[in-house]
């Protein structure tokens, strides 16, 4: 009987297992963590840089000093879909517009290109801008561009859903005058 004590006594004071034992119970929860930190990384990359394709897309076209033509806006669009890689493209999706902003704040399409699905918007519709763009804009223009990206999560562990990212940048023409745009894009 005195052994049998023994033994149990032995088996309080032994510690060889506990960190066996801790870090099975906390592996599952640090590969959550990895995993996740992993998916999080690369959405946050890929947003950011759907938000510079939009932003380096308006800031070309704008640059424009009095007519852009269709070649050269497909060959920005090109340009900037290389700034998604190593990402894929297929989901990408771009498209710029020049929008006339009336001294009383009235908006017209003058000219849309879309690319890779991008959809160009109807000429002579009107542009719902933001409050504070259509007062910058009056008795202007402004160039719009919209890019669109359907993330796929790269392990689809954690997130399995697609993600829908946009952005839309604006800017103001640099030569204060109407860029002239091509006539189908």
């Amino acid at each position: 009987m005195s052994s049998l004590l023994q033994r149990i006594g032995w088996l309080k004071r032994d510690e060889d297992g506990t960190a066996v034992v801790e870090f099975a119970l906390i592996l599952p929860f640090l590969l959550l963590l990895f995993l996740g930190s992993i998916e999080a990384s690369s959405l946050i990359t890929v947003d950011r840089r759907v938000n510079v394709i939009s932003g380096t897309l308006g800031d070309l076209v704008a640059r424009s000093e009095d007519s852009i033509n269709n070649t050269t806006i497909q060959d920005y669009f090109t340009a900037a879909q290389k700034i998604i890689y190593p990402y894929a493209t297929g989901a990408l999706t771009q498209a710029v517009s020049l929008v006339e902003v009336a001294a009383n704040g009235t908006t017209k399409v003058l000219w849309s290109c879309g690319y890779n699905g991008g959809t160009a918007r109807a000429v002579d519709s009107t542009y719902t801008l933001p409050t504070k763009m259509n007062e910058l804009a009056r008795g202007g223009w402004i160039v719009v561009s919209l890019t669109t990206y359907n993330y796929t999560p790269v392990l689809g562990v954690i997130f399995d859903d697609v993600f829908h990212l946009t952005s839309e940048s604006y800017y103001l023409p640099r030569f204060e005058e109407a860029i002239v745009g091509p006539g189908t894009c």
